[in-house]
């Protein structure tokens, strides 16, 4: 079950004013919102009834009767781990914060991710003869995370920040370009989605935004958590990251069982070179 809390907190900005002035008034008051009506909220709020309603409905599938059962199991957890990070917090606090928002992640990544996108992606590495992959900053390890998984079961995969190689790679007969970038706004990436559908190679993007222009240039989106996306205070790429490294690993699982037995072997053979001559 999603956290509520959570949400709220990561997704305020997105709301409209008076959807704000709700999800701020169950923030404030989470253990008064369980035992109050949608009449008593808006009042509260300073809101219509319907923004009440609406906003519980996008929260909770069962509206605000749900979200009221969910707001009751979570009243005793911490404030503080909804927020990312806090000059006073202790190492011991940092762990909990960390723990928490890695399991929202993987998660959230779980709701929005299709199956279906994902068995896509995984057949088509497995047709083709090249594989080129491309993330900027921390979506580049990412892609070297990619490459060196694949590379293990025999699928050559190219992962380079070097823009023009993989551009002159992508004329090359059955080729397909993974590309990762949170935002699904970084200019290369869009660029060389671009390239590829010019040379009618597939495109397989790893994102956030399923809307974003990176996505619409893409045959295949996978999609993954974004709630690190609207904190006030950003200071790395945390659980975005741990978000990608995830798409990656179900990815390679995909393709794994697409030809287990076969690349079964290959990784005991990877195995084995590596233990004979890397001790």
């Amino acid at each position: 079950m999603k956290s509520v809390l959570f949400a709220l907190h990561s997704q305020l900005n997105n709301f409209s004013k008076s959807e704000k002035k709700v999800a701020q008034f169950i923030i404030d008051h989470p253990q008064e919102t369980i035992k109050m009506s949608a009449d008593e909220i808006s009042h509260k709020a300073g809101v219509s009834s319907a923004t009440v309603v609406r906003l519980a409905k996008n929260l909770s599938k069962d509206g605000l009767p749900g979200l009221k059962i969910q707001l009751s199991s979570e009243i005793k957890v911490d404030d503080n781990l909804y927020t990312e990070i806090d000059p006073d917090d202790s190492l011991k606090v940092v762990k909990q914060k960390m723990e928490f928002r890695i399991g929202r992640t993987i998660e959230q990544t779980n709701a929005v991710l299709g199956v279906d996108e994902v068995q896509k992606a995984a057949a088509l590495i497995e047709k083709a003869s090249n594989v080129y992959a491309y993330g900027l900053g921390a979506s580049n390890i990412v892609a070297a995370d990619l490459q060196q998984k694949f590379i293990r079961v025999g699928k050559p995969v190219v992962q380079t920040m070097d823009t023009h190689l993989i551009a002159v790679g992508l004329t090359q007969p059955q080729s397909i370009l993974v590309l990762i970038s949170n935002s699904g706004e970084t200019i290369e990436s869009q660029k060389l989605a671009e390239a590829a559908r010019s040379l009618k190679v597939p495109v397989i993007s790893i994102t956030h935004n399923a809307k974003s222009k990176l996505a619409r240039r893409s045959n295949i989106v996978l999609e993954h958590d974004d709630s690190e996306e609207n904190t006030e205070l950003r200071t790395a790429a945390t659980t975005s990251l741990m978000a990608q490294l995830y798409v990656v690993d179900l990815l390679y699982y995909a393709y794994l069982t697409r030809g287990f037995e076969k690349n079964a072997e290959q990784l005991r053979r990877s195995r084995d070179v590596i233990g004979d001559w890397f001790k």
